[in-house]
C-alpha cells in the first residue's frame, strides 16, 4: 500500500490542541491514530482506498482496524460526527488535514522541478554555447582596413636562409649600415649557428646587430691578418728596395740592353 517511503509527519501540538480529537475518549483516540496511518499507506495520500482506488468500506475499515473498548465497531461514526475525518463524494473516509498536505506538498513538488528543469536548460545551453565549434554559419572577421594591411605586412617575416627570418624593413636596414654582402655574410653565420646549436632568438634581426655582427668584423680582421703574412708582411713578395726610386741598374735600358744612355744634353 505504500506510495513511497516517506515518513509521515506528526505535529504533536496540532494532536495535543485539536479540539475535534481532544475530546474523544482514550480508545476512540488511538483508533483514530492508526486509521491516518492507514491513509498515509493509501495510493491516494490520506484517502481511505483501494489499490484500484476504490473506496474502502465502513465494514472494511473497522474489520481492518478493530473495535473500541466495549467491543463495538461504531467509533468511526463518532469520528465522521465529530468532523474528525470526512465522507467525499465518492464515499471514500478521508483526513481533511492530510489531503490539504499532500496537495501543498505536490505543488512545491512541480513548481520545484519547473525551476530545476530551467536552471537545468540554462546550464545545458550555456555549455552547448562553450563547446560548440564554430560552424559555416558563424559570421565571417571583417576585412582589414588598409592602414592593418600595412602594419600586418610591415610585420610579416621572410626567411631570408633556412633558419633566418627577417621582415623586409629589417633586412633593408642591415643592408643600410653594413652593406648587402656583409648583411648576408651575417645571415650566414646566424644561419649555421641556428643550425649545428638548434638554438633559437626572439629576434633574428636584434641577434644579428648583436653577437653576430661582432662575429662578422672579428673574422674579417682575422682574415685580413693571414692575408698579409702569407704575402710577406709588406704586400710585395721578395722585392728589393733601390736607390732613387728606380729598379733598374745604372747604365741599362728597361729593355734590358747594356747600352749605355745617350747623353741628350748635347741637342740643347
Amino acid at each position: 500500500m505504500a506510495k513511497d517511503k516517506n515518513p509521515m509527519p506528526f505535529f504533536t501540538r496540532d494532536w495535543l490542541s485539536c479540539a475535534e480529537v481532544k475530546f474523544l475518549s482514550p480508545d476512540i483516540r488511538g483508533l483514530w491514530f492508526d486509521l491516518i496511518c492507514y491513509m498515509w499507506e493509501c495510493v491516494e495520500r490520506g484517502v481511505m482506498v483501494k489499490p484500484n482506488h476504490q473506496p474502502y468500506t465502513k465494514e472494511e475499515i473497522t474489520a481492518m482496524i478493530g473495535t473500541d473498548c466495549s467491543g463495538s465497531y461504531g467509533w468511526l461514526d463518532v469520528l465522521l460526527e465529530n468532523g474528525v475525518c470526512s465522507i467525499r463524494s465518492d464515499g471514500a473516509i478521508y483526513s481533511r488535514r492530510m489531503v490539504k498536505d499532500e496537495e501543498i506538498r505536490e505543488k512545491r513538488r512541480i513548481a520545484g522541478k519547473k525551476g530545476g528543469d530551467v536552471t537545468k536548460a540554462k546550464v545545458f545551453t550555456k555549455q552547448g554555447t562553450e563547446t560548440n565549434l564554430p560552424g559555416d554559419d558563424a559570421t565571417p572577421p571583417p576585412p582589414l582596413t588598409p592602414e592593418q594591411q600595412e602594419k600586418a605586412e610591415k610585420a610579416k617575416k621572410y626567411k631570408y636562409a633556412e633558419f633566418v627570418s627577417l621582415t623586409r624593413d629589417e633586412y633593408a636596414k642591415l643592408c643600410a649600415e653594413y652593406s648587402e654582402e656583409s648583411a648576408k655574410a651575417m645571415i650566414g653565420i646566424l644561419n649555421s649557428y641556428k643550425g649545428s646549436k638548434g638554438k633559437r632568438y626572439k629576434s633574428d634581426y636584434h641577434t644579428i646587430r648583436g653577437w653576430v655582427k661582432d662575429k662578422y668584423y672579428e673574422d674579417q680582421q682575422k682574415n685580413g691578418i693571414e692575408r698579409k703574412q702569407a704575402n710577406g708582411g709588406n704586400g710585395f713578395a721578395n722585392n728589393q728596395g733601390t736607390q732613387g726610386g728606380s729598379i733598374f741598374n745604372q747604365g741599362e735600358s728597361p729593355e734590358g740592353g747594356s747600352e749605355p744612355q745617350k747623353d741628350y744634353s748635347k741637342r740643347f
